[in-house]
């Protein structure tokens, strides 16, 4: 690999999970200014999201600390429909960046994935259906900009923050649950759309009388845009997704539901020096079929089976490549109870077996000038992991409920010596103080595996080693005045033990490495919320946080502490067809390591850059902030509606920086490198898009 490195080619010689090539997006984003806007043509009804329980109710207390949900509902509630996501400003309505606008969030304007309360991105569990998914996420080598799952396909989903009870998988900081909408059953009807970057086509119909099925597909259209741009790089992202799901009513009690999801990313990249292009491919698939069994009104069984593969296959330069083969399957098992009114019973237990190659050979960058540090990893493995969950919601009094339960998972594929298993109890109490004032509080120990899917082999690593720990402490409240009107503030405490794997920091910068052993998290978070009438509501969203960690003998700042978070944010239902959202947001700087460098003068003449690194996360980024708006006007006629919006973020064009990075200066006419910089790569500039939807 060549010692210097120009602006594109160093952010691509990264690890594909972190993101990075911000000037590629502003480049596109750009392009979208002037090249057109969105469309999207459903036939066939849309379906709002909701949940299932009410996080209170008058005659049951269900004990959610930490939970956030999307609901229709008319009600101030910490909450939103899949209608008011599609009136919120959003890059490509992801149903992913829905989850950024919540207090203790922690995003980027480039990327759908997002942390919550100092944790690690990866830290959160993503289920769809119940299935837990792999990594679902496109453009894997820009950070994972576009979510596996498109909106259109969403009857509700749910963002659990912390406390979350021990039916809800094994992540350390949240889960994600989101459910497909209910097959349409009665008619054969399409939905083909264009949003920001997407082209999708959704057909369903019934199967019978007992049934129906689903069949989505996306395709992205990010290569066809850009071939339209005049850039000196040439880029080549290209992505596509594909769902399909078939409910069967077997019996009055019984129903199968078969699910399958697969998504595929291919990107090429060229630039000047050929020793810095990239080659991706990547495959992500898994099928999975439910049956569920009514034993009466109150009580039911779930059983799965379900069964992937994901492949990576990464180069970069001529000779550093990233090569990684995944194959799971398994079953597990739910039983669900309600009894004597006052216990809501939870169990079940689960098996997966998995198979992982990888084959890393990278020379890795170091500060200074060719300092190289190769990393070689051959690794193939397989084995079994066997987990199970209790628990019990209790109503102890009418005002009074309690969660308490645990999980256990087991590996019989850690390294050898290491203790091959784990038992984490969680525990929760609801209590309604009056009429109009809930507290919550809870406790739990979760673990978070290291399995074969995801052994931090950029490290070095080979083996599987005891699960990453976190333990939850939460407490807070909810208080309604009235009906319309919700003030929620939530504590919380998270301490953090045996984390994996290295504190990187990526882009046109090199990496910095420490190794942290364990940390904190501690903040707390505010929600105000109030429908003035049923056309005007208002809310403001604040958290404050503090993350760190501890790496050898010291301690620094998570690459994820943000001080300082606030959201604004207005609703107004203008007229019955028209309708204004607007929203400000702002948080604090996130740490950075400052960036230091000296040029060096060449036997040829040129110039190179020995660059360093100062303090880890001894400086912090400029603040943030973002203005911005969407109007939205509905139309309807006899046997169809139209529907567009218009929205602009960011409007008044602030400049917030992502990261800053190192750069060389080159000749334009000899290529030779003239000069070193720093310099800062921001986020979003201004962004207006114009969308429409047509509904037969």
């Amino acid at each position: 690999m060549n010692t210097t490195l120009t602006p594109l080619a160093d952010c691509l010689c990264r690890p594909a999970k972190v993101g990075c090539l911000t000037r590629f997006l502003m480049r596109f984003m750009l392009a979208i200014l002037f090249w057109g806007g969105t469309a999207f043509f459903p036939v066939g009804g849309g379906v709002l999201a909701q949940e299932e329980t009410e996080p209170i109710q008058l005659q049951k207390i269900v004990v959610t600390p930490g939970r956030f949900t999307m609901d229709d509902g008319a009600s101030a509630r910490l909450s939103l429909s899949k209608q008011e996501i599609e009136r919120f400003p959003l890059v490509d309505n992801d149903i992913m960046r829905a989850g950024h606008i919540f207090p203790g969030v922690v995003a980027s304007d480039y990327s759908a994935r997002f942390s919550v309360r100092g944790g690690e991105k990866d830290d959160i569990s993503v289920r769809l259906d119940g299935m837990e998914l792999y990594n679902p996420y496109h453009l894997q080598d820009f950070g994972g900009a576009v979510s596996l799952i498109g909106l259109g396909l969403i009857q509700r989903a749910e963002l659990f923050m912390g406390g979350f009870p021990a039916a809800y998988g094994d992540k350390m900081s949240g889960v994600f649950d989101i459910t497909t909408k209910a097959v349409n059953a009665e008619k054969v009807s399409a939905n083909l759309g264009l949003d920001l970057i997407n082209a999708t086509a959704i057909v369903e119909g019934p199967l019978t009388d007992k049934g129906g099925w689903l069949l989505s597909a996306r395709r992205g259209y990010v290569d066809l845009i850009l071939a339209l741009i005049d850039i000196d790089e040439m880029y080549n992202p290209q992505y596509a997704d594909a769902y399909g799901k078939l409910t069967y009513q077997i019996t009055e009690t019984d129903t199968l539901t078969l699910n399958g999801l697969y998504g595929w990313d291919k990107n090429r990249i060229r630039v000047d020096d050929m020793d810095n292009n990239l080659d991706s491919l990547y495959h992500n698939s898994t099928v999975w079929a439910k049956w569920q069994h009514e034993l009466g009104a109150a009580h039911w069984t779930d059983v799965y089976v379900f069964g992937g593969t994901a492949r990576q296959d990464r180069t970069t330069g001529k000779a550093d490549f990233d090569k990684r083969d995944f194959r799971f399957l398994g079953t597990k098992a739910e039983f669900t109870a309600n009894v004597l009114e006052q216990h809501t019973f939870r169990t079940g237990i689960s098996w997966r077996w998995l198979a992982a190659q990888y084959d890393y050979d990278v020379q890795e960058r170091q500060a200074g000038i060719n300092v190289y540090k190769p990393i070689q990893v051959n690794f193939d493995d397989s084995g079994n992991e066997f987990k199970a969950f209790l628990q019990d919601e209790w109503q102890l009094h009418p005002k009074l409920a309690l969660n308490v339960g645990g999980r256990y998972v087991f590996q019989n594929y850690r390294e050898t010596g290491i203790q091959r298993y784990e038992i984490g109890p969680r525990i929760a109490l609801a209590l309604q103080a009056t009429e109009n004032l809930v507290l919550r509080g809870a406790w739990g120990i979760y673990h978070q595996p290291v399995h074969l899917m995801g052994v931090p082999v950029e490290d070095g690593v080979n083996t599987v080693g005891r699960a990453e720990q976190a333990t939850h402490y939460i407490l807070g409240g909810e208080y309604s005045p009235t009906p319309n009107f919700l003030v929620r503030v939530e504590g919380y405490y998270n301490r953090f033990a045996n984390l994996a794997g290295r504190l990187r920091e990526f882009g046109r910068q090199n990496q910095i490495f420490a190794t942290p052993a364990s940390g904190d998290a501690r903040g707390l978070d505010l929600f105000v919320t109030h429908a003035i009438s049923d056309k005007w509501t208002w809310s403001i969203g604040y958290a404050y946080a503090i993350a760190e960690e501890v790496a050898g003998d010291e301690t620094i700042f998570r690459q994820y502490d943000r001080r300082h978070s606030l959201a604004l944010s207005s609703s107004r239902q203008l007229s019955p067809t028209w309708h204004l959202y607007v929203s400000w947001r702002f948080h604090s700087g996130e740490p950075r390591t400052p960036l230091t460098h000296t040029e060096v003068t060449l036997p040829n003449g040129g110039i190179a850059c020995d660059r360093q690194f100062g303090e880890t996360h001894s400086e912090r980024l400029p603040a943030y902030h973002s203005l911005d708006f969407r109007i939205t006007k509905r139309s309807p006629y006899r046997r169809w509606e139209l529907t567009w919006y218009f929205q602009i973020l960011n409007l008044y064009n602030h400049t917030n920086v992502d990261q800053y990075a190192f750069s060389e200066i080159r000749d334009e006419d000899t290529g030779k490198s003239i000069g070193c910089a720093i310099e800062e790569e921001p986020q979003l500039p201004i962004l207006p898009t114009l969308g429409m939807t047509v509904t037969f």
